[in-house]
């Protein structure tokens, strides 16, 4: 990415920040609130109305009214969030950009530590950050407040590249989108979201971003992202884990075929992501073989361990999910024991990667 231009003098940096609604109208006033206090620069909102079927209209166009700041559009039939989004993206012309869910609010700051980070670095495409998950608002104080959330750590910048390898070595988005601060030229450069990763999409724009720029990191919370008791994950655990890793399989899919394709060390990169994916696809399968998941169900993961990388066949990892398969659920829990510390081997059970199923 060649470095960004700088600002004309003597004007402060534009934001402008998406914020896409679909029945989310009770949120929407601490929403924009969090986005309109902020300080070092100049804000625009757009709020885009996925034809609620609440009172979210009528809430965002009086928001609208009273704040010229604030545009509202409504959509008259649901179109669904990557839709949403890319409307989103067709508007902007600010300098920098931020999508934010209207169930999510920024932190206090946050703009200034991204956008000043930033503009010191006109090499950087995104800068992201920590945040903060909540259930109701009282909890954001409480974790203000405590001494894990405070640190004296100085902003991180890395190379694309580099930020990418950590993806394909544990392909598990790390990444709150409501921390992510884009360089709108850049956002405009690689264009919108992909109709075709409704779960995954978040991951696959961070990733498509770092392959044209550095990356940003502020280590203070950036951001509070609401968790709903209706977003939990109901019935058998291994069917939506099973559908995430397609999506980030997906997600790899893509990079390396269209953004990635220039990657200096993408031969290395792709091997590493896709041997990752089918260890994991692998322990997925262990999983379900010990929860008395479906057998097909368990040969299944198996096998498209084996599809997303044929090297895994001769790891010790395959032969252990072999062997479970073969001697059978009733025979391997009566030998629990001697498989304890086989099962503290293995990797915790990621969350979705982004999205929600």
């Amino acid at each position: 990415m060649k470095p960004a231009p700088n600002p004309p003098a003597g004007r402060a940096p534009t934001i402008d920040v998406i914020v896409p609604c679909y029945n989310y109208g009770r949120f929407l006033a601490n929403c924009l609130d969090s986005v309109l206090s902020q300080d070092g620069c100049e804000v625009r909102v757009l709020i885009i109305d996925d034809a609620s079927t609440d009172d979210s209209l009528a809430i965002a166009g009086a928001l609208a009214a009273a704040d010229p700041r604030i545009r509202l559009q409504a959509h008259a039939c649901n179109r669904g969030h990557i839709a949403t989004y890319n409307e989103g993206i067709a508007w902007l012309s600010a300098d920098y950009m931020l999508l934010l869910s209207s169930d999510d609010m920024v932190a206090p700051g946050a703009f200034a530590r991204a956008i000043g980070l930033m503009e010191a670095n006109r090499n950087i495409g995104f800068v992201y950050g920590a945040s903060i998950r909540f259930v109701e608002e009282a909890e954001i104080a409480a974790a203000l407040a405590s001494p894990a959330t405070s640190t004296d750590a100085p902003p991180a910048v890395e190379a694309g590249g580099a930020f990418i390898r950590k993806f394909c070595a544990v392909p598990v988005n790390t990444v709150e989108t409501a921390t992510v601060v884009v360089r709108t030229s850049l956002q405009k450069r690689v264009g919108g979201y992909r109709p075709e990763l409704p779960h995954s999409g978040d991951m696959e724009m961070c990733l498509r971003l770092a392959a044209h720029a550095d990356v940003g990191f502020v280590p203070a919370v950036q951001a509070f992202t609401r968790i709903h008791a209706k977003n939990m994950r109901h019935g058998y655990r291994a069917n939506w884990h099973h559908e995430d890793l397609r999506q980030r399989r997906i997600v790899f899919t893509t990079l390396f075929a269209g953004d990635g394709r220039q990657l200096k060390e993408r031969p290395a990169l792709e091997a590493l992501a896709f041997r990752s994916l089918a260890e994991e696809t692998l322990w997925a399968a262990a999983r379900a073989f010990d929860e008395g998941g479906p057998v097909d169900f368990v040969r299944q993961l198996r096998a498209e361990a084996r599809e997303i990388c044929p090297a895994i066949t001769g790891t010790a990892l395959w032969w252990k999910v072999f062997a479970r398969r073969l001697i059978g659920p009733r025979l391997w829990s009566a030998v629990a024991w001697l498989r304890r510390p086989v099962r503290r081997t293995h990797p915790p059970t990621h969350p979705i990667a982004c999205g929600d199923l």
